[in-house]
């Protein structure tokens, strides 16, 4: 009995932490998504003015640039429409200095994730018009264009964590369930985007949506499929799926957008809504695929960890984040963005090679230095990732019956942080009774 405990390989607690890390933040950030004038508010990647608790796609908010700028209205950055594209370059239409008149752009490059038509929205960058005092007026600076959700914030860190996590963990229970792993794969895949089904339905109403859960599901499938290849294989089935993604994207109108935005979403209650835009909610399913190259590059440090060998996850954790953290920002600046709403190709190899440098930081305190105690509260969430999903939509309704809610609407600044703080430590308790009780679910 002593020799089988013995020889049983412990657990990599450092897994559990990140999950729970990850889950936290996305509880805490889904909650302030809402709220106005949040800290760090800055350009990230590209982005045009944003907080770090929103996602980059967020960055199309005057109120929020002109809280950057310490002036109202925004100076430096100005929303525009484009009037007309011709040869890949556009008409761009903006406000001018007096905030009345309009001026008018032709002939420019705007720097986005894929082709904009006409209507579409879009950011005039004025650089140098920010300070008081000694600012240019606009009619005097050549402006720098740029489409909405460029970028990468923290909060955009976290849907890749989650699907990375996922990546690393199918070595290991391929190497728990044996011959029963493929029948579990398919039933897990299944089961993921039912949830996600019913997850989006709670709050957006009965219909067929496309949410991060079904992403979730077929990266994991992907991901398990990508297992029968070696891990050159799998090298290159990420960099086929990369240059193939980012073709389609910027050739084939819909394969990240479909439907038209101004309808509504296709529900049982709004029968009159467009049937396409329940299915990119989160992304199209088969843009989907971008998520499946972050499940597979996973794979790729969990084959490490079933190893149990510390130099050798060290060694594969540096290869595969500097690795992929360089060409996802390679790409970026090359003139392919990040960009969450389309998950480019640039985005999904950035947020990967972040998440395998990230997961060290949980490895050496946890699973080579042995501090273990810090890292409790988090694995209250990363034991039960998928009910501390869950719970966040039916605490929602259960506090809006009791008519407690509407004390966390509307929050700004670091009062709204407070507030979220406060969101995500209720639901910590909750998914800790569940615990406690021996209440899991998992797929």
């Amino acid at each position: 009995m002593s020799e089988t405990v013995a020889q049983k390989p412990r657990r990599v607690e450092s897994i559990d932490a990140f999950r729970g890390f990850t889950i936290l933040a996305m509880i805490f950030v889904i909650q302030v998504a809402g709220y106005k004038n949040l800290p760090l508010t800055f350009p990230h990647f590209g982005s045009a003015p944003v907080s770090t608790f929103k996602h980059a796609s967020e960055d199309g908010e005057p109120e929020e640039w002109a809280f950057w700028e310490g002036r109202e209205p925004s100076k430096e950055y100005i929303l525009g429409r484009v009037l007309e594209v011709r040869d890949g370059l556009y008409t761009v239409e903006v406000v001018g200095d007096d905030d009345e008149t309009t001026r008018t752009y032709s002939g420019v490059k705007i720097r986005h994730a894929k082709p904009l038509k006409v209507g579409d929205k879009v950011i005039a960058h004025y650089p140098g018009a920010k300070a008081a005092g000694t600012v240019k007026p606009r009619a005097e600076i050549t402006p720098r264009f740029q489409g909405v959700g460029n970028g990468c914030t923290f909060t955009d860190l976290v849907a890749p964590f989650f699907v990375f996590i996922v990546g690393m963990c199918i070595p290991l229970s391929r190497q728990r369930r044996g011959g029963e792993w493929w029948r579990h794969v398919g039933m897990r895949t299944l089961g993921l985007i039912v949830a996600g089904i019913i997850y989006i339905s709670l709050i957006l109403k009965l219909s067929y949506w496309w949410g991060i859960l079904q992403a979730i599901g077929i990266s994991y499938f992907m991901g398990a499929a990508a297992m029968f290849l070696p891990p050159l294989g799998r090298w290159l089935v990420v960099a086929g799926i990369a240059l193939a993604h980012g073709w389609l994207t910027i050739h084939v109108p819909w394969w990240v957008e479909l439907g038209d935005k101004a309808r509504p979403f296709l529900t049982i209650a709004r029968l009159d809504g467009d049937p396409l835009r329940p299915l990119t909610v989160h992304c199209t399913p088969w843009a989907s695929v971008s998520y499946g190259m972050i499940t597979i590059i996973g794979t790729l440090l969990g084959d490490a960890i079933v190893s149990r060998d510390r130099s050798t996850i060290v060694r594969r954790s540096l290869v595969v984040g500097i690795v992929f953290t360089a060409v996802g920002y390679l790409l970026h600046r090359l003139g392919f963005p990040m960009n969450k709403d389309y998950v480019t190709s640039s985005y999904s190899l950035f947020t990967a090679g972040i998440g395998a440098l990230s997961f060290l930081l949980f490895y050496y305190p946890i699973d080579v230095w042995g501090w273990r105690r810090w890292a409790i509260p988090l694995n209250v969430f990363g034991a039960n990732a998928l009910l501390a999903y869950f719970m966040q939509p039916i605490v929602r309704i259960f506090m809006q019956a009791l008519g407690l809610y509407p004390f966390f609407v509307g929050k700004i600044g670091w009062n709204g942080m407070l507030w979220g703080a406060l969101w995500t430590f209720i639901l910590w308790l909750v998914v800790r009774y569940c615990n406690k009780r021996g209440f899991y679910w998992k797929l």
